[in-house]
């Protein structure tokens, strides 16, 4: 077993002492580990799961980091990282609550690793770590949820924390994606999973200058995401599945199994 190794305290300026953030520590065993975990408890619980890239890379994109900025509307949210990583052959790190990937420290495992909202030094240390794990290497990227906890998904105004613009600050150039996430209930026992990866908003060091910089970045992120939230409503109220390509197929429902066994078409599937 990977154990986590002895926490080091930071010599730092003021009273409240910043407890050591945990980084991930990705190692093949323990990535198929919680990649079985989450693939079971997809397909126990949602019927398909969808996934549309709006734009594939271009040559020069494929060699910058990224940064992917998702709604949070779930507590499923943080397993769509680890699918897009999959599918995708990208490499992938998340930021954690602290707390919880204490509690669940075999996240790490995957590449997780943890921020304390409420202490700004500490956020600012794992932001660091942040944007050195994307320097490290090509097709990594870093999710992140700008909202900072679980909101509806149809609440609007969406309102962003600054440490998306922060971390692009920090790393650019970079590419900035839009990801919006739904659950629906359509056709059958289990919901459908859809997620909406839009086209990426580029950073680079001189877009970074200036003052305003963080909040305009994080308002061009908070509208960015409402368009992709919006499209996708709309593309599955309008049942239009027609850009999206299915990536899992959970368990059969009843009404599955039993038309599967009385051979008849199954209805309302497209």
């Amino acid at each position: 077993m990977l154990l986590l190794s002895k926490m080091v305290p930071h010599k730092i300026l003021g009273q409240k002492k910043i407890k050591d953030m945990i980084p991930a520590r990705k190692f093949p065993l323990g990535k198929l580990l919680v990649r079985w975990l989450i693939d079971s408890s997809l397909r126990k619980h949602f019927d398909r799961v969808f996934l549309r890239m709006r734009s594939p890379q271009t040559a020069e994109q494929s060699t910058l980091p990224m940064i992917m900025c998702a709604n949070h509307s779930s507590w499923w949210d943080g397993y769509v990282a680890m699918l897009i990583e999959r599918t995708q052959g990208f490499d992938a790190y998340l930021m954690m609550e602290q707390a919880q990937l204490r509690r669940y420290f075999f996240f790490a495992w995957a590449g997780c690793f943890s921020v304390d909202r409420r202490n700004a030094r500490s956020a600012l240390q794992s932001l660091q770590y942040a944007s050195r794990l994307l320097k490290r290497g090509p097709k990594r990227f870093v999710w992140l949820f700008p909202e900072g906890e679980i909101h509806p998904n149809d609440r609007r105004p969406l309102v962003f924390f600054t440490g998306a613009a922060y971390l692009a600050r920090m790393t650019t150039p970079v590419l900035l994606y839009p990801v919006a996430t739904r659950i629906e209930y359509l056709a059958e026992q289990r919901p459908d999973l859809f997620i909406s990866v839009g086209e990426p908003l580029q950073i680079t060091a001189e877009d970074a200058k200036g003052r305003d910089f963080l909040k305009r970045c994080t308002k061009q992120l908070e509208e960015l995401v409402t368009l992709e939230l919006d499209q996708l409503r709309s593309d599955v109220l309008a049942s239009d599945h027609s850009s999206f390509t299915q990536i899992m197929h959970g368990k059969s429902s009843i009404n599955r199994i039993f038309d599967t066994a009385m051979f008849r078409k199954q209805i309302g599937k497209q």
